[in-house]
């Protein structure tokens, strides 16, 4: 999968500012695909400017069109894009050791940890007229020829996230990131919970939980007993089966869906695990989702 951050960081024709982890850019996406998964170990804002896009995950999906913003948290998600307009728009990205420091620096308590549930990824923010106008004034930033002197632009992200952390109405963001101020690096468990069915490799996962390679893999089998590979597996296999059980999904689909690469393999291992064929798995609740919907809740 390809990491949205290095590609926002890599990419030549991205219009970028960057100050240590914090990255700001105009973001016009170059992908002809309409659909794509990506996945960032920081958390980003997105403002539109022109042009729409769907973000999804399992659990949610938001439409995003000029004038709105979206609060994505770290992790892997989907992309759905139109092709009626160009899309355009100011993403920024932010660590949470950024976000923590900001909040403890100015004893912020942004809501309650309680209100965020861990299924939310994507946060919509009302983006009223003032804030429209600060995300545009970035714009003035990326488009000037003389680079901001640095200490402003993080000043520019200090702002950013104390109007975030205190805006009303926004219970569950608010309590995300008040949570962050909780610890200091993110919970294994939750980060495979949250990520499983996207075919991220265990450097990504490793990348993703704040971790190298071997301590991910050290932390893992503290907490899971088993291996990254073998848990995986079994894990995409149950979300497989419950998709093949509860939607009307193809095989195919749902190969792509649970984040496995290939049918063989899948069709192989589903098999050997259930007794029966992804195919006869399906077949034998086919009448029960006359009435199912397309994407269920896991």
């Amino acid at each position: 999968m390809d990491s949205f951050y290095d590609f926002i960081k890599e990419h030549p024709p991205v219009k970028r500012l960057q100050v240590n982890d914090l990255l700001l850019a105009e973001y016009q996406c170059p992908l002809s695909q309409y659909r794509y998964d990506i996945w960032s170990h920081h958390n980003y804002f997105i403002y539109v400017i022109s042009g729409k896009k769907k973000w999804f995950t399992r659990n949610q999906e938001c439409l995003v069109e000029p004038g709105d913003c979206l609060f994505v948290r770290k992790g892997a998600h989907s992309v759905y894009q139109y092709f009626d307009d160009e899309f355009c728009a100011v993403v920024l990205f932010v660590p949470d050791s950024f976000i923590r420091s900001v909040l403890k620096e100015n004893r912020i308590k942004p809501g309650n940890p309680d209100d965020f549930t861990g299924d939310e990824t994507l946060f919509m923010i009302e983006a009223e007229k003032e804030l429209k106008a600060y995300f545009h004034s970035f714009l003035a930033y990326l488009n000037s020829s003389d680079n901001p002197v640095k200490s402003l632009m993080e000043l520019k992200f200090r702002e950013l996230i104390i109007i975030t952390a205190t805006r009303s109405g926004d219970e569950k963001l608010t309590g995300y990131l008040s949570g962050l101020c909780n610890t200091s690096k993110p919970s294994v468990r939750d980060v495979m919970e949250d990520n499983f069915n996207y075919p991220m490799n265990l450097q990504e996962y490793a990348r993703l939980s704040g971790r190298s390679l071997s301590a991910f893999r050290r932390d893992f089998k503290k907490i899971f007993n088993t291996t990254p590979g073998r848990w995986l597996t079994n894990k995409r296999l149950e979300f497989a089966k419950y998709l093949l059980e509860s939607t009307d999904m193809s095989v195919s689909e749902t190969v792509y869906e649970s984040g496995f690469k290939n049918n063989s393999h899948f069709n192989r291992v589903f098999r050997e695990t259930y007794g029966m064929t992804p195919l006869e798995c399906s077949k034998k609740s086919v009448q029960q989702l006359k009435h199912k919907p397309r994407h269920a809740r896991y």
